[in-house]
């Protein structure tokens, strides 16, 4: 006698559809598990066996054989035990499907030893794939409830344990769960006010919160990078529903949703250390998984000292810097992560940090210095948009107690300025990212302001990518000031943003 259950899983962040096909027949008692799965999928048979056994179905010595459909794709996780056990209790007659549940709904959970079923990794995947493909809805953990009614249209039942599961079967009972009402959280009580002097750093943060441009600042150490870049995000506009959904994909991926925070409602900002590896940047590893890059999707992603990155993991960002899209690529098959984040790094200006300062506490000789810096090299800096200097604060500065301007007014000009773009672009379309033809259709220049513009590139011999960039920046400036024209100023501040 045998039973299909349906479930699902992912190869990077696209779904697909699993068969659980229980088989159970007389014989010499085993239970094997077929299908290409992985080590947590071998071992389930143990926690399965338990979880039944503790929750009062008895099992009978039988041959239980569990193929998982298609057999020819590697599936990895433990999510597989809540299908299987519901397979086997089928299969058993423990259960009887007077609804077409089976046909109609995924299962997905893992079990613990005594029936409760924990939080699984990919459950708005899944709800997705099965919205997608006109399934009814899923059954998975009750921890993974928040996160799944993000998607409407499609039927969540939420369960805590085998007996639950078995009551939605036979009786079509759902435990009603309430639905919590997630608000993003509380605000920070970091503030761009707090910030004293660096008005120019201030300024490119607002520009690149607008615009959605990267930043490079090079400074002195103390002179506030690291604090500034903390404050960034108290100056974006909050994620809409469809960014929610995305984000909230890759954390449920990389298993970083948690009871504290169910879902991804306020933009990420991710700071890894310069000893991170280009597989915790970049993503992949043996089970492929999203990397810093991707988990800072509608955020921000912030390199500090980072010259101290391996080449390896500054090389590895060319790809996501440019196309927004990290694509990594195994044997038998090919994995894209969405990569749409503000990039930011810092970093001193030579290995004692204070080549900038004007008092001459910088003993680095011009070869020291040339090596720290070319740690950064000519690519990726023509991929970032704003290059900052900053300086050391004079003490008329540091003694100044005086309120800066604060997050909420800057926020204020950065909503207003994506308005722009929303009405000119369409949705999720910034000055940062926008096309060739875009730039040449909405980045047009005066005679005069070309004439000047042409100066300034034989000067500076600006490359044809850091050319775009100076446009699109200019473009971001004159929406700040709520222009419908690139005007001199503007143009003439987005070059000073430049690396010389």
């Amino acid at each position: 006698m045998n039973k299909r259950v349906l479930s699902s899983s992912y190869i990077g962040v696209e779904s697909f559809l699993v068969d659980v096909e229980v088989d159970i027949s007389n014989g010499l008692p085993n239970f094997s598990i077929i299908g290409l799965g992985d080590t947590a999928i071998s071992e389930s048979k143990d926690r399965i066996r338990t979880a039944l056994k503790n929750s009062g179905f008895k099992l009978e010595p039988k041959k239980i054989i569990v193929n998982l459909s298609p057999a020819g794709v590697k599936k990895e996780g433990a999510h597989f035990d809540l299908p299987i056990a519901v397979g086997i209790m089928m299969t058993m007659g423990f259960l009887k499907d007077r609804y077409s549940i089976l046909d109609n709904y995924l299962f997905l959970g893992e079990l613990s030893l005594t029936g409760e079923i924990k939080r699984v990794r990919g459950a708005l995947n899944s709800v997705i794939f099965a919205k997608e493909k006109g399934y009814k809805g899923v059954v998975l953990p009750i921890e993974n409830y928040q996160e799944a009614i993000l998607i409407k249209g499609v039927d969540i039942i939420p369960v805590k344990n085998l007996q639950e599961v078995g009551e939605f079967i036979s009786k079509n009972i759902v435990k009603s769960v309430q639905e919590q009402i997630l608000l993003p959280k509380e605000e920070s009580e970091l503030d761009f006010s707090d910030v004293k002097g660096q008005s120019m750093a201030k300024r490119a943060l607002e520009i690149a919160a607008a615009g959605k441009h990267n930043i490079i600042l090079i400074g002195s150490p103390g002179s506030g990078k690291t604090m500034l870049c903390k404050r960034i995000t108290t100056i974006l506009p909050p994620l809409n529903e469809q960014e929610i959904i995305e984000s909230t994909k890759i954390y449920s991926i990389a298993g970083e949703l948690s009871e504290g925070r169910p879902i991804i409602n306020t933009p990420p900002f991710r700071a890894p250390h310069h000893t991170s590896t280009p597989v915790a940047i970049i993503g992949g590893g043996k089970k492929v998984v999203p990397g810093e890059v991707s988990l800072a999707l509608g955020g921000v992603l912030f390199l500090d000292e980072l010259a101290e990155f391996p080449r390896s993991v500054l090389e590895s960002l060319r790809q996501p810097l440019e196309d927004g899209v990290v694509s990594i690529s195994r044997a038998q098959y090919r994995v894209e992560f969405k990569t749409d984040f503000i990039f930011i790094g810092a970093s001193n200006p030579c290995p004692c940090g204070f080549l900038l300062d004007d008092n001459g506490r910088c003993n680095c000789t011009s070869t020291e210095i040339n090596k720290y810096m070319k740690k950064i090299s000519g690519p990726i800096m023509d991929r970032i948009d704003l290059h900052v200097e900053m300086r050391k604060l004079t003490d008329e500065e540091l003694m100044n107690y005086s309120i800066g301007e604060s997050s909420n007014s800057i926020k204020a000009r950065v909503m207003k300025a994506r308005e722009l773009q929303k009405r000119r672009y369409g949705e999720g379309v910034y000055n940062g990212t926008i096309s060739q033809k875009q730039i040449q259709k909405y980045c047009k220049l005066s005679e005069e302001n070309r004439e000047y513009f042409k100066k300034v590139i034989q000067v500076m011999e600006i490359s044809a990518r850091g050319y775009d960039k100076i446009l699109k920046v200019a473009r971001t400036i004159a929406d700040l000031e709520g222009s419908e024209n690139i005007e001199k100023e503007h143009l003439m501040e987005a070059v000073s943003f430049r690396n010389k």
